[in-house]
């Protein structure tokens, strides 16, 4: 079985920059999620398809229909990991954006309530689509279309799973990395 990842194109958001509220960061997260991506060159390196599954946020969509010419499978349980600004005494403080970024995901690590979800939770759900996928038909070659932290997760759980491939250190925007088992 061939599984192949990859991460949306880059996304047409303005960067988030200056000192900002969690407020602020907050609004510009729900506004990444909903921004178009920018079209780009894709090289399949050669290898085809049987199935893609992905995330059923807009920038995976768009760029799953961009690079895929078959059926694609939405799921929910691709979207990356939701992050958040931390609440309580932080509220109306101000940081430099990347500092919220950067908090939540440690927050997230640390399993605090002001994220979206824990880390237990989002590997269960890594764990359901890869058991969902190897559970259809033998050799079958999959796509996955998906975001960057979650593919970080994702790799991890496929080597657990005596799949190898090429490492990630950053996923990059529209590359394709292949796992074979």
């Amino acid at each position: 079985m061939r599984v192949g990842l990859v991460r949306h194109f880059k996304v047409e958001h303005p960067p988030l920059r200056g000192w900002v509220t969690g407020d602020q960061f907050n609004q510009w997260v729900v506004g990444y999620d909903e921004a178009a991506v920018q079209p780009a060159k894709f090289s399949d390196q050669g290898h085809s398809w049987d199935r893609c599954i992905c995330s059923d946020l807009p920038r995976a969509m768009h760029t799953a229909s961009r690079i895929y010419s078959g059926v694609v499978t939405y799921n929910p349980q691709l979207r990356e990991i939701g992050v958040a600004a931390a609440w309580g005494s932080l509220r109306g403080f101000r940081l430099p954006a990347p500092c919220w970024m950067v908090l939540g995901r440690l927050l997230w690590l640390a399993g605090h309530a002001s994220q979206p979800e824990s880390r237990h939770e989002t590997r269960q759900r890594i764990k359901k689509v890869l058991d969902e996928m190897e559970t259809g038909p033998p050799n079958t070659n999959v796509l996955l279309v998906t975001h960057g932290a979650l593919m970080k997760l994702l790799e991890s759980e496929l080597r657990r799973r005596a799949y190898t491939g090429q490492r990630m250190n950053h996923p990059r925007n529209g590359q394709l990395y292949i796992y074979e088992k």
